[in-house]
């Protein structure tokens, strides 16, 4: 079993060769002396090194090389000793340590001899083990027998002090203790010694009528005619119980002695095998010795296996975030002292989270995979790739002299991802935004080269550019903006979006109808940010598709919780005017409700009437589309825009929602009461539902209701609440909104 691994036995003939070469150097040197053979004084002899080893070299002028000149010297040498009469037991030394059969024939050896030291050790532990097991198990039992020999014999003196003093308080609390003293032991023995089960059922017997005895004469005592009847019944009880009590004891005495002395002999033999074997393990130690040298070469080639994976992507096999900060260490000491420029690219892929989201994980990795293939392709010599995570790419590339010479480098990367990819058949168009920076143009250090490359990747994204290079003058001007912008995209992939929901209540029954899913954005150093803080950003840079899809993935994932625990609760998602436009966004929908098991009815989805009629003929083929799928669409602020009634005859909303700023002031403005009252009638004239939203106080909530309004939502209901707090919010509904 040492010698299972093969690289270690490999290792192990290696080291025999060397030494088999060695010795037959210093021979065949002792044969150069005698037969007075002359070497060259150039160059230093040393014996050829094993195949696939690598000798220190002694020749400083020809390192790890072995010279034919050096050689052939020797093998004349020996030929010389050959012929003039070196002793032939020389001769056949030389053979035998120049012999694998040997090598091989002692490594079996030696697997053999340690074969046989682990079959005595693992023997004699056994042994050992098996005779320990048994002497405790006799103690044990031993000692158990003991115990009820003197549990019977305190209770027949406990018995004798009682009838001695007639029966006092006192000897009667002390009998009492000892009645039935014995039963635990008796019981031990029932489950674990290994006596005869019959003979000892006998006495638990006799010592159950022995007690049965005793516990009467406790009960007549003060009736002498009984209570001697029945302590010589207790006499004649005791008598052969103890006797038999007292036969086990002593042959379990016996058995222990026996097992001791057993145990002595089986140590003896140990001992004597112990001395027998010394010799051979100082042997086998030595062997094992050079087993141990291969075993720690493995080791150390395990270490750097484990150093490769720590600074490498498993999936791409490109290095990580922590191999990069390492080369850019590299690159910027090598430009100090070179003076040879350099420059970070920065690639992130464009809707690389609808490709994963829509074809699954395995053709989103077989993307990725794809797009590192094409990435070392366009990269030269020198040039390192590395994947920091998700869709996120960097590549450093030394001796790049200036910002053109950059954008150039960049604009060919891009070029080569920007073929289409196929993935188990469907072919998908590949995009990217690159950032540039350079150093020490644009940052003194790693980190700074990082952010600025950062900036530069959102600039080239929000311009829809492809590349673009940082910006000093841009980033000092608006370095709020741009830090922001390089937060968000960092905050999506750390999870920092979260989820409040704000009610919505059937305004006929007083229960909620469903929820709106709210996004914040949990900033770590600006704390929890309003979408109006962001989601502009978000719509410059394209990043707001890549959020919708994650607000679709955590609202569904919410509702499937409800729904779980037996709330089947509508939620209202807000969609961004881009994906109206995306061919690919009802599938993303139905793809997020499959995979949370949604009902599609328990999803609506919010839009604006701007985007609606920014291109009603492709809104209204996405819409369709969803709406195929059963999910409802909701006009949301609906009397702020431009749209045309029209628009409602051709892509028939199931909601209309009446913007706040109606609603808000409906009490005090006959013009907003008129408004919402004529919204209201519309949409019942249509079969729509209808949902107020800003409901603030309860006048608004009573005139919704009076109005026919379906559903109401605002504060004077809640505000929009995380989900903990929802929970809470659920159970005590009728106690927070007054229904009209």
């Amino acid at each position: 079993m040492f010698f299972a691994d093969a690289g270690s036995l490999d290792q192990l003939l290696a080291t025999l060769d060397r030494i088999e070469d060695e010795a037959a150097g210093r021979l065949a040197t002792l044969a150069e002396l005698a037969g007075r053979a002359s070497r060259p004084a150039s160059g230093t002899w040393r014996p050829v090194p094993a195949a696939g080893t690598r000798q220190r070299s002694y020749n400083s002028s020809r390192p790890d090389r072995v010279r034919s000149a050096d050689r052939a010297p020797n093998k004349a040498a020996v030929s010389d000793v050959n012929r003039t009469g070196v002793p032939g037991t020389r001769r056949w030394v030389t053979r035998r340590l120049a012999s694998r059969a040997l090598a091989r024939t002692a490594i079996a050896g030696t697997a053999v001899g340690i074969a046989v030291l682990a079959t005595l050790a693992v023997v004699g532990s056994a042994v050992t083990s098996d005779a320990t097991t048994q002497v405790r198990r006799a103690q044990e039992i031993t000692r158990a027998w003991n115990n009820i020999s003197s549990h019977i014999n305190g209770q027949d003196a406990a018995l004798r002090g009682f009838l001695a003093t007639g029966g006092t308080q006192y000897r009667r609390s002390q009998l009492d203790q000892t009645i039935d003293s014995a039963r635990s032991d008796l019981d031990w023995l029932q489950e674990h010694d290994a006596i005869d089960r019959v003979e000892l059922d006998v006495i638990r017997g006799a010592y159950a009528n022995y007690s049965r005895i005793v516990v009467q004469i406790m009960a007549m005592v003060g009736r002498e005619a009984s209570v001697q009847g029945y302590a010589e019944l207790a006499s004649l009880a005791f008598a052969p119980l103890r006797d038999e009590v007292l036969e086990n004891v002593r042959h379990n005495d016996d058995k222990l002695t026996g097992y001791l002395a057993g145990v002595d002999q089986r140590t003896a033999f140990q001992r004597m095998v112990a001395a027998i074997i010394i010799p051979f393990c100082a042997v086998v130690f030595g062997l094992c010795a050079v087993v141990l040298v291969g075993y720690q070469r493995r080791a150390e080639r395990q270490a750097a296996s484990r150093l490769h994976d720590a600074t490498h992507d498993p999936l791409t096999g490109l290095g990580n975030r922590t191999l990069l900060g390492e080369r850019l260490r590299t690159a910027i000491g090598n430009t100090d002292d070179a003076g040879e420029p350099f420059c970070l690219l920065l690639i992130d892929l464009d809707r690389f989270k609808e490709v994963n989201d829509t074809l699954g994980h395995h053709c989103g990795d077989q993307l990725l995979v794809g797009v590192a293939e094409r990435l070392v392709g366009a990269s030269r010599e020198g040039d390192e790739v590395v994947r920091l995570g998700g869709d996120e790419f960097a590549l450093v590339m030394p001796n790049t002299p200036d910002r053109a010479g950059a954008l150039e480098a960049a604009r060919r990367v891009l070029a080569a991802l920007r073929q289409p990819m196929d993935l188990d058949g469907i072919t998908v168009d590949v995009d990217a935004s690159i950032g540039v920076s350079l150093y020490p143009a644009d940052g003194t250090d790693a980190p700074g080269l990082l952010r600025h490359a950062d900036v530069a990747m959102y600039t080239a994204k929000r311009a829809h550019a492809g590349v673009a290079a940082y910006d000093p003058d841009q980033d000092q001007n608006d370095a709020n903006k741009l830090t922001m912008q390089s937060d968000l995209r960092q905050g999506v992939s750390r999870g920092e979006l979260v989820l409040y929901y704000q009610p919505k209540i059937d305004m006929a029954t007083g229960q909620p109808s469903g929820m709106e899913a709210l996004l914040r954005w949990q900033h770590p150093q600006l704390g929890l940010l309003a979408p109006d803080r962001f989601i502009p950003m978000a719509e410059e840079t394209g990043l707001i598709d890549l959020i919708t899809t994650e607000v679709l993935d955590m609202a569904l994932r919410q509702v499937r919780e409800w729904y779980d625990a037996g709330r089947a609760l509508r939620v209202s998602v807000n969609v961004a005017a881009r994906s109206l436009f995306d061919v690919t966004f009802p599938e993303q929908v139905v793809a997020a409700l499959e995979r949370y098991d949604v009902p599609p009815e328990l999803l609506t989805l919010e839009i604006t009437e701007t985007a609606l009629i920014a291109d009603p003929e492709r809104a209204n083929l996405v819409l369709e589309r969803l709406r195929a799928h059963g999910v409802d669409i909701s006009i949301d602020d609906f009397g702020t825009g431009y749209s045309s009634i029209a628009h409602l005859r051709a892509m028939p909303p199931h909601e209309l929602k009446i913007d706040r700023s109606f609603v808000m002031r409906m009490c005090t403005d006959a013009r907003d009461e008129t408004i919402v009252r004529a919204v209201v009638e519309l949409a019942k004239g249509l079969n729509l539902r209808v949902v107020a939203e800003g409901v603030e106080d309860a006048g608004a909530f009573e005139a919704l209701s009076a109005l026919g309004c379906d559903e109401a939502q605002g504060y004077h209901i809640s505000r929009p609440l995380p989900p903990a707090e929802l929970a809470a919010w659920l159970e005590t509904v009728h106690e927070n909104v007054m229904v009209a």
